[in-house]
């Protein structure tokens, strides 16, 4: 496991006070409620959303490696603060790849301004089994007057909007009937509601977005992708899945963290110990030493997955990106399968070594266990369980839907 919060790569690209920081005001922020605004708003000043844009374009250039490993380390800090830039950080995965179409441009030119984008995509009241997204504004309406689209709609869910500069969604414009992408920037008839009532990752800005009469230029309207003509992998959100292991990844190496500090705080032993300090006694001893060796299984069972799917993208349009697409998602999947056990069991242990000294709200310890059932939510790794073994017995191929 990492033995410290930051990584050198955070600290070499200037993270590492900022991530100290968002460790440091964490518990803070858990018990008032007080959303990160300033915290993200200096990530994007820093470049954290920009990270994976070439220098010239206003990035560092990052592999999405390195782009993992400082997600990581934020997700240690505060995994609210890390979940809230996964959707924009697909976005610009997916911008890279099509950096030459002018909606993707779009895209890229706000993340080199340190800007971030979100999703205006939601899924309808009745999802029937393999139903895809719908949009949220279904219609875009032509107004000569303004020489614009209007257009309303609501996204329940909307993970990381409240801090969010633009959104991005699929509509049918009124004048030609096409159905064509957009580029939203916040103003007049956007709003977010703080309404998301999840026991975790409270802070993530998962409320309701509103769009009331909202208003499009045409020129920010674009085709749709040009459809590809070779033989494309059709997994196309396992970055999704992976990055929200890896934050699960991040909260495991805060518990070891914050398990050391609980032992060394500890005042007093159980009366039937074999130590007068807890920091002697030989169980408490045994019981951090397993909270290491499985947060540092954790992290490398993440690692795994993550270098999977940098393989993936370093085989976009060549002839191996089949397979590495379809070994990224199977990789995904096991390591889902995997942390998604083990993550909750060391948040547990981290109680067990505190007993009663680390039960009061006060210290927000029980936050770890909270975040990780939550996020780990998102796609419940039941299915993953399911599709490995029919893999390995027939086969069977994942789904091609956002949740593999």
């Amino acid at each position: 496991m990492a033995t410290t919060l930051v990584s050198p790569l955070s600290a070499n690209l200037g993270f590492a006070g900022v991530i100290a920081d968002l460790a440091r005001t964490a518990v803070e922020r858990e018990r008032s409620h007080r959303l990160p605004h300033e915290e993200i708003a200096l990530l994007k000043e820093l470049g954290f959303g920009a990270l994976r844009l070439p220098p010239d374009a206003g990035g560092r250039g990052a592999s999405l490696s390195e782009l993992f490993v400082v997600a990581r380390d934020i997700a240690a800090a505060d995994s609210n603060i890390a979940h809230a830039f996964r959707n924009h950080l697909w976005l610009v995965e997916a911008a890279l790849r099509h950096r030459d179409h002018p909606f993707h441009a779009h895209v890229l030119d706000l993340t080199g301004n340190r800007k971030t984008v979100g999703l205006s995509f939601a899924h309808t009241d009745a999802v029937a089994a393999g139903a895809r997204p719908s949009q949220v504004l279904s219609r875009l309406d032509w107004d000569e007057e303004r020489r614009a689209y209007i257009g309303s709609g609501e996204k329940v869910y909307a993970t990381g909007n409240l801090y969010n500069d633009a959104f991005v969604g699929v509509a049918v414009e009124s004048r030609e009937g096409r159905t064509v992408q957009y580029v939203l920037e916040r103003g007049p008839g956007v709003s977010n509601d703080d309404d998301w009532q999840g026991f975790g990752q409270r802070l993530t800005g998962s409320g309701t977005a509103k769009f009331r009469a909202v208003t499009v230029p045409a020129a920010h309207v674009y085709p749709p992708d040009p459809p590809r003509t070779d033989e494309a992998a059709p997994w196309g959100y396992t970055f999704h899945q992976v990055y929200l292991t890896s934050c699960i990844a991040g909260i495991v190496r805060r518990i070891a963290l914050d398990a050391v500090d609980v032992l060394r705080a500890r005042g007093r032993n159980f009366y039937h110990g074999d130590a007068v300090h807890p920091s002697d006694e030989p169980v408490l001893q045994a019981l951090l030493g397993r909270i290491r060796a499985y947060s540092a299984s954790v992290e490398a069972t993440a690692d795994r997955a993550v270098d999977a799917l940098q393989r993936a993208w370093d085989s976009y349009g060549t002839a191996d990106e089949y397979h590495a697409t379809l070994a990224a998602t199977l990789s995904a999947a096991e390591a889902k399968v995997v942390i998604d056990d083990l993550a909750p069991q060391i948040a547990s242990w981290l109680i067990d070594l505190g007993s009663g000294s680390v039960v009061s709200r006060v210290g927000a310890l029980d936050r770890h266990w909270r975040n990780i059932k939550v996020i780990a939510s998102h796609n419940p790794r039941t299915y993953k369980e399911r599709l490995l073994g029919q893999n390995l017995l027939t086969g069977q191929l994942p789904p091609t839907g956002a949740f593999f």
